[in-house]
């Protein structure tokens, strides 16, 4: 798709800027979200429309401007065609997830990896989402699995649209949602974990403690983590390196590539097993 976008606006913008979409784009419900070149900018508009008119079921086109920013890892965005809202309905993987793509992180890039983590969760786990976001981890166990979910958000603004988004997949009886900071969870819960997932990929590290304290011996942690590499080898011993010094002998783990998501830079997750 992006190729057939490069290729319909090289007779519409000028020389050079037809390759304004070389980083992809996110569709979110209904709302498609790029990253235009610097040259490109000026010629926003004439981008937005041309994904609008290749991609029917976009209503509105932002700009990112920047990368993630902030604890809560939200986007920058300026609106460049189409209607003046930030707030949709996501499907995926059969259920549903309202979002505000300005105000709560979402990518659409990892609904593969939720269903992933959720294949993996057995019936009667008790599991805690230590960065639930709307939910789309949290729901997607609780859906496919006999499993109590533990759903823990800070930001305040995906803390509702999770509360919202239970009701909506009808699984608010087994996702205890929780508007915490992750790192005093051991203050509120009492329960000791199955699994825990931290997708919360640059801030991870500083939580790893807090999810060993919550963990069962013999439990898994899902551990993301933004790692640098030239290649996927690369990256994977550095993660491996990292995890090596603040583990130690007390857990066992394999990691796997989720996603590159820029020059050198790849997203990694750690299945970490404590030992029993």
């Amino acid at each position: 798709m992006v190729k057939l976008l490069r290729d319909s606006l090289g007779g519409l913008l000028p020389p050079g800027q037809a390759r304004a979409l070389e980083t992809g784009i996110d569709i979110i419900g209904d709302i498609a979200i790029v990253k235009l070149s610097e040259e490109a900018k000026a010629s926003g508009p004439v981008v937005g429309e041309a994904i609008m008119a290749s991609m029917k079921n976009v209503k509105a086109v932002f700009d990112q401007e920047g990368g993630l920013e902030g604890d809560f890892r939200l986007r920058r965005l300026r609106r460049i065609a189409g209607e003046d809202r930030t707030l949709t309905l996501h499907r995926e993987n059969m259920l549903r997830f309202k979002v505000d793509v300005e105000k709560c992180y979402f990518s659409p890039r990892l609904s593969t990896e939720r269903a992933r983590i959720a294949d993996l969760v057995e019936d009667g786990e008790v599991v805690l989402n230590m960065f639930a976001g709307v939910g789309p981890y949290s729901i997607t166990i609780a859906k496919r699995k006999k499993a109590e979910v533990y759903s823990n958000e800070l930001n305040e603004t995906a803390y509702r649209l999770h509360l919202e988004n239970n009701k909506l997949n009808k699984v608010e009886a087994r996702v205890k949602t929780l508007n915490l900071d992750a790192m005093v969870l051991p203050d509120h819960l009492k329960v000791r974990f199955d699994r825990i997932l931290m997708p919360h990929p640059s801030q991870s590290d500083r939580f790893l403690g807090t999810a060993r304290a919550l963990l069962k011996e013999g439990g898994w942690i899902h551990y993301y983590r933004h790692v640098s590499g030239a290649d996927i080898e690369e990256a994977r011993a550095n993660l491996n390196a990292e995890l090596g010094r603040t583990l130690g002998d007390g857990a066992s783990f394999t990691s796997r590539k989720v996603r590159e998501i820029g020059p050198h830079y790849i997203e990694l997750v750690a299945d970490i097993q404590a030992n029993a």
